[in-house]
């Protein structure tokens, strides 16, 4: 619901702060007061377009806050949050408009900058505005039809239905697909059988660039490796001018000899024969690998060609052998999947026939339930109008049959004859101000459990409304906002007493400004604006009669 709503120089209203209660909520005051100025606010606040001319004089900018608070079974609201990446605080969800005295506007949610389209999309989940306003989600036919599954209770055949159509859709889709022109079938068959060919063919091992890598660096520098093995050779075994293993030896006569005269010598003679030892396995493993390197003219061209090729695959099918592998194992399924198109088209046509088959009799089902819902809605709606004192009135739901789509095969409209002898219309043409906002107050009441809009605002709901059918108005508000956060400016008394909360707008100037006010009233100071209302004057008779209609609405 709307908790509280914050104004900033925007238009009369300099600086203000309305804290909403939780059912029934009136505005009241003078003719001029002010008091559209506040629903003007609300609407702009919800995604509507600024107008010129708003920002107050001498300002820079209009600021509008409202504050909701979102309860956590409102799915529907937090559904949309979430398709825009939006993130409640605790509950509560602040919107915000500022208009500059240019014509620029911005929006917020939750201080986040957001296109003005996804404030009115949230907009429309959370208020209402019966009058001459744009958030009336009442005179939509999507919202109609879900209102009406919802009174109905054929809300889960109407899921089951969409998710039906969802999975034949995707289904067609995939049909339409694989029915690609034949020779562009052919064509890609084709391409796809010579790509797997060639990479079979290659037999591609998976380290393979590597090895073919070392192995051609090996031959092609096989020269420099017998020069500098038999340099290493000479110098650890077979150099004349004194080979490691020479050293060595003449090392190991002295170590003897030290070793007869003193055992602790010993051990280092034994060391020196480990490294005699292990000169002689090395001078030995040099020779193997050297020897293991011949200069192979043809083994070398056949490693710059196998290189040859794998760079070749490389280009047209990835950047590693992994790579080219993996797009091998791809492109063999998609060719699997081609050549066996004839049975999956015969697989996809099936599903789709079936699909298509249950959709309609569940959808000629669903149609059937909703315009028996339907009957029973027209004539509590018709009740309600006449209670309200629209007793000419006729109100139906039309249907028109179409093609299968996510909601079945039902277009339906909200249509209203609101006189006698005039053809029923669709809603937003049918009724005037006042008149549209006695229907949606109609409607919304019959419609209470279903509509999941927290928050409803009736301006002008008492346009040519007096008497008996203003208590039936008033009494119609009175049991909605048991149900629903109601706003509803007005100036008849009845409605006003029937208030839970009571604003009243006034309008004031110092000589060189003009300057609109609201405040909460209570007590003393609410009778005396009931008496006002009454006949326009405070006096005795009028107080004691808005005491006693204060008594009775409130009891």
């Amino acid at each position: 619901m709307l908790e509280s709503l914050h104004v900033n120089n925007f238009v009369l209203i300099e600086n203000l702060e309305l804290d909403f209660g939780n059912a029934l909520n009136v505005l009241t005051g003078e003719t001029g007061s002010g008091k559209s100025i506040v629903v003007g606010a609300l609407n702009l606040v919800l995604g509507a377009r600024a107008s010129t001319g708003i920002v107050r004089e001498g300002a820079k900018r209009a600021k509008i806050d409202a504050i909701f608070r979102i309860h956590k079974d409102n799915k529907v609201i937090r559904s949309v949050l979430k398709e825009h990446e939006l993130e409640l605080d605790d509950g509560e969800l602040i919107l915000t408009r500022t208009i500059g005295a240019d014509g620029r506007s911005r929006a917020y949610v939750c201080g986040q900058v957001v296109p003005l389209a996804v404030l009115a999309q949230i907009g429309d989940e959370l208020v209402d505005l019966h009058g001459q306003h744009e958030h009336q989600s009442l005179l939509r036919p999507d919202r109609q039809l879900g209102l009406l599954d919802a009174f109905a209770r054929t809300e889960s055949k109407a899921v089951a239905i969409r998710e039906l159509v969802t999975e034949l859709r995707e289904s067609e889709k995939s049909l339409k697909d694989l029915q690609q022109d034949d020779r562009e079938q052919a064509r890609r068959i084709e391409f796809l059988r010579f790509a797997v060919t060639e990479i079979d063919n290659a037999n591609l091992e998976s380290d393979e660039e590597n090895q073919v890598k070392s192995r051609r660096n090996l031959i092609a520098n096989s020269e420099l490796i017998a020069e500098q093995s038999a340099r290493a050779i000479a110098a650890l075994y077979e150099s004349e001018e004194g080979s490691a293993a020479a050293a060595l030896n003449i090392a190991r006569h002295a170590l003897e000899e030290l070793a007869s005269v003193d055992g602790g010598f010993a051990p280092l003679r034994d060391r020196i024969d480990g490294l005699s030892g292990e000169i002689d396995e090395l001078t030995r493993d040099l020779q193997s690998q050297s020897d293991a390197v011949d200069f192979d003219p043809a083994e070398l061209e056949s490693l710059n060609q196998r290189l040859s090729l794998i760079g070749d695959l490389k280009r047209k099918y990835g950047d590693s052998i992994d790579a080219i592998l993996a797009y091998r194992h791809e492109t063999a399924a998609e060719l699997e999947g081609l050549e066996n198109r004839d049975e999956r088209l015969a697989a996809l046509q099936a599903r789709v026939d079936s699909l298509m088959a249950t959709a309609r009799k569940e959808a000629a089902s669903l149609s059937k339930a909703r315009k028996k819902g339907a009957a029973k809605l027209d004539k509590h709606i018709v009740e309600t109008l006449q209670f309200l004192g629209m007793k000419d009135a006729e109100f139906a739901i039309s249907f028109a049959e179409v093609d299968l789509y996510s909601s079945g095969v039902d277009r339906i409209e909200f249509m209203l004859a609101p006189n006698p002898g005039e053809p029923a219309r669709p809603l937003k043409k049918a009724a005037s101000g006042g008149e549209i906002s006695r229907v949606m107050l109609a409607i919304k009441a019959v419609l209470a459990g279903a509509d999941s809009i927290p928050t409803l605002v009736f301006d002008e709901v008492d346009a040519g409304v007096g008497g008996a059918v203003a208590n039936s108005v008033a009494s119609k508000l009175q049991s909605l906002g048991e149900t629903h956060q109601i706003i509803s400016i007005t100036h008849l008394p009845q409605i006003a007493a029937a208030g839970h909360t009571h604003f009243q707008v006034s309008k004031s100037s110092d000589g060189t400004r003009t300057h609109s006010a609201i405040e909460r009233i209570d007590g003393a100071e609410r009778v005396e604006e009931l008496a006002r209302l009454l006949d326009g004057s405070v006096s005795a008779v009028s107080l004691e009669h808005a005491k006693s209609m204060l008594t009775e609405a409130l009891d």
